[in-house]
């Protein structure tokens, strides 16, 4: 957040009096910060109405505190790495140097009160803040952090238990106001807390916390920890996009893999064969849960962390992306005594979690709620949850048999992977059971046809199945950067509006510092919704292909995947190039 509400008006009122923004901007600024709920100042950046730099003098001079600008006056690198750089990120400041025995942190908020209080505790002296362009700090941060971890520079997690200062002269504040610093080819021995020890000596436990907190805090679904040749990378997946993050000396790999299998429980000396695990790490006052895999490659052992927050498990239908039309349908679909729903789509396209929402919407204190997963990565209260686990020979199908024979009223089915585990849950839906299932197909339709390939027969397909839903996931819209254009000649081609419409507007995202320039921030839902009735049945008892059920559903007022795309992006919600995207690929 760029600043609290109660200071909103006297920055603006700061920069429409020193002329650096206009009345006009600034009035339409306001209406996009009421209407969009975001920071005034926020608004006014990313129409570049105004400048980092512009913000920063006028905070500056209304909080009364120093201007500092990094681009003239660098930091000075051994007094950065004081502070661990997830703070760093997290409140958008620095820690500069020494000053007369003070210490000068740059920050780019002055508003936010979380900044001090992350800062000021961890040392035991002093503390002098002043005011520098969030770009510069960003910039610094990148930089200097970057390089230490080449180096193999590490900062010291409580520096307010070692400190000390470089054994030189103390620099002074001059009257001007200028900011002296001693500068770093003359600042002598660096402070007791950071050093530049071999990669070996790096403090893995620390790093790693760092690494997990930083993907945390961007919004991660996935660590990729990753040996190369010549270094160790770090890569994270953030709305589905793959980013690098940091980089190690190679050396480092292996005691950062060791930690990782340590935490996981998995055999530290095994590295010739694939592990799975999980532990939990807690993170910006949140439990963590966290997903190991452990892959050998030929430059050695990489690991996937997927991250699973207990946040996500508390989703309903409307935060999923279901709209009017489809929300009360597929409401209705899951209150049905008996019957197999399936969820299609492939991997990483969000099945697991609507599966999760349905069963949520449905968790009653008079229903027998089982689920058999692989594995379980969300524990839902009042919920028996099975895990799937190959080692000691329980499979899917295994399972399934199992706990039919504690008399469950709701079954949740992780994936249909073989015929016998279609039979069996398609039997279980004949017999006064409500089964929901994924399955790996490309369309609704498509499961029905992929049901009949895997050898059940159809009667029992007609009989059981209930309704049928594919889906995918689009990046959403940065509401912070959000912009209406008017759509190409070739763009309303594609969404199909008529020439004579004229005033359609469609959305994109600009970049800005809310979503690292990307446009996009977060993920929703598309969907198609296929329910079953009599034609339906009498066309999978015949054995029709996937076009003739397609046909026959779009007929019969079924959700196409291609048309709750576009709606989307009418309403604002993704980019046409999102929509076409998996549009393309279920097609």
């Amino acid at each position: 957040m760029i600043a609290a509400a109660a200071g909103e008006f006297d920055i603006a009122s700061k920069l429409l009096d020193a002329g650096t923004v206009n009345a006009v901007a600034l009035a339409q600024a306001r209406r996009e910060s009421e209407v969009m709920g975001l920071p005034l100042v926020e608004v006014l950046l990313t129409h570049d109405w105004i400048s980092d730099a512009g913000v920063a003098q006028a905070y500056a001079e209304l909080s009364g505190l120093r201007f500092l600008d990094l681009l003239r006056r660098r930091p000075m690198a051994e007094w950065v790495l004081t502070l661990p750089e997830n703070i760093a990120r997290r409140k958008e400041c620095i820690v500069y140097g020494e000053v007369s025995g003070v210490l000068v942190v740059a920050m780019a908020d002055p508003v936010d009160p979380t900044v001090r209080a992350a800062v000021e505790p961890r040392y035991e002296r002093s503390v002098q803040f002043v005011v520098s362009p969030r770009y510069q700090i960003r910039e610094a941060i990148d930089e200097i952090y970057g390089r230490a971890r080449a180096r193999g520079v590490v900062s010291e997690p409580s520096p307010k238990s070692s400190f000390s200062s470089p054994k030189v002269a103390p620099p002074t504040i001059a009257s001007a106001g200028a900011i002296r610093l001693v500068s770093e080819a003359s600042a002598g021995p660096a402070p007791a807390v950071a050093r530049t020890p071999p990669a070996s000596e790096i403090n893995i436990v620390q790093e790693l916390g760092s690494i997990v907190d930083e993907a945390v805090d961007r919004r991660a679904s996935d660590i990729h920890l990753e040996p190369e040749d010549d270094r160790f990378r770090v890569r994270f997946r953030i709305d589905g996009s793959m980013i690098e993050a940091r980089a190690y000396p190679v050396e480092t790999a292996n005691p950062m893999i060791s930690r990782v299998k340590v935490l996981a429980n998995l055999d530290i000396t095994e590295r010739r064969r694939p592990q799975d695990g999980r532990f939990s790490q807690h993170s910006f006052d949140q439990e963590i849960d966290i997903r190991v895999a452990v892959i050998p490659t030929s430059r050695g052992e990489r690991v996937t962390l997927r991250l699973l927050s207990q946040d996500r498990s508390r989703l309903d239908l409307e935060a999923l992306g279901m709209g009017l039309e489809l929300r009360p349908e597929f409401e209705k679909l899951i209150h049905r005594p008996h019957g197999i729903i399936l969820l299609t789509g492939p991997t990483g396209s969000g099945k697991t979690t609507t599966l999760y929402v349905a069963l949520q919407s449905i968790n009653t204190v008079d229903r027998h709620i089982i689920t058999i997963e692989d594995p379980v990565e969300y524990h839902i209260p009042g919920v028996n949850q099975v895990a799937v686990d190959a080692e000691y020979g329980v499979s899917f199908s295994q399972a399934l048999r199992s706990i039919l024979r504690h008399n469950p009223d709701v079954i949740m089915v992780g994936e249909i992977r073989d015929a016998e585990t279609a039979h069996l849950a398609l039997e279980a839906s004949l017999t006064g059971h409500l089964v929901f299932a994924t399955l790996h197909t490309n369309s609704a339709a498509g499961a029905v046809t992929r049901l009949l390939d895997m050898g059940c027969e159809p009667y029992l397909v007609a009989s059981g199945l209930i309704g049928v839903m594919a889906q995918r996931l689009v990046r959403k819209i940065c509401t912070n950067c959000k912009q209406a254009y008017e759509p190409t000649e070739a763009e309303r081609k594609i969404m199909g509006i008529p020439p004579q419409q004229f005033g359609v507007r469609i959305y994109r995202g600009v970049g800005c510092s809310r979503c690292s320039r990307s446009g996009y921030f977060d993920r929703i839902g598309v969907f198609e919704y296929v329910p079953f009735d009599m034609g339906l049945a009498d066309l999978v008892t015949a054995k029709a292909t996937t076009d003739v059920m397609q046909s026959y559903a779009k007929e019969h007022g079924a959700i196409i995947l291609r048309d709750d795309a576009m709606t989307k992006v009418r309403e604002g919600l993704t980019t046409l190039e999102e929509a076409l995207r998996v549009i393309v690929y279920s097609e």
